[in-house]
């Protein structure tokens, strides 16, 4: 009789325990907003079984109530369900999940290397040197000459320096010439500033194309220095005066300060 009671007993507890572990198929998807996300690795925790959703999101698992769900997909933050009475009953569970955001290192663009350099992490304070010299190029040691004939200044005019070889003494001359000539056309900038295109043209009867060349014709009237007093009745009757001087010629282009 006791071994009955004993056999019973066994039997009850093994279908209980039986009853504990089935599993019903849970279907779901995996959304972001209302869009559903495919390929998204879905893992039971409990039973360590697993399955992928489908190209429209959708997908199939065994479940029972308290089993943990582990979502993981590149581009999507990694989440746990449990699952729940209200979820099984349902049998048709819908997942968000958020997008995963990627923060990028700070970067630092530095200026362009030599091909020659030698970063100083890397190699040793003695390290070989390694240049045009050391790799016995051609005209290593070939300084380039820096160009000064063509000089372009603010306003737009061009001068070629080598024209005025034959009127001035030696490089020294040649470039103090030139750094008076780029003060001149600086200050003459600022006169071709202040007044408007319409004011030349309207009041003072100059044609655009003309209006730099005018400016230029006014240097020997001092227009620069009444300018820098700040007295612009000044400035306004100076101009005024040349302008019932100024020749109407056409010259070549390149004699203008700018054509804007």
């Amino acid at each position: 009789m006791s071994k009955a009671i004993t056999f019973l007993a066994f039997f009850i507890s093994f279908l209980s325990l039986e009853a504990q572990e089935k599993r019903t198929n849970l279907t779901g998807k995996t959304v972001l907003d209302s869009l559903t996300i495919p390929d998204v690795h879905i893992i039971n925790q409990n039973t360590s079984s697993g399955t992928i959703t489908n190209t429209n999101g959708f997908f199939e698992i065994p479940v029972k109530v308290g089993d943990t769900l582990y979502y993981s997909h590149l581009k999507y933050i990694d989440k746990h369900i449990v699952i729940t009475d209200k979820m099984l009953s349902t049998k048709k569970i819908s997942i968000p999940l958020e997008e995963e955001t990627v923060v990028l290192k700070e970067m630092v663009l530095e200026k362009q290397r030599s091909i020659f350099y030698q970063d100083p992490e890397i190699l040793p304070n003695n390290g070989i040197v390694v240049d045009a010299k050391a790799l016995n190029l051609p005209y290593a040691n070939v300084k380039a000459k820096e160009d000064k004939s063509i000089v372009k200044f603010q306003s737009g005019a061009s001068v070629n320096l080598d024209n005025l070889i034959n009127i001035l003494n030696g490089n020294a001359k040649r470039e103090k010439q030139l750094k008076e000539m780029a003060l001149e056309d600086t200050e003459l900038k600022k006169v071709r500033d202040y007044f408007t295109d319409d004011f030349f043209i309207t009041d003072l009867k100059i044609e655009k194309i003309y209006i730099n060349q005018f400016l230029n014709d006014c240097i020997d009237k001092n227009i620069i220095r009444v300018f820098k007093r700040e007295n612009k009745l000044d400035v306004l009757n100076l101009l005024m005066r040349e302008s019932k001087l100024f020749p109407k010629r056409v010259v070549e282009e390149e004699l203008y300060l700018t054509n804007q």
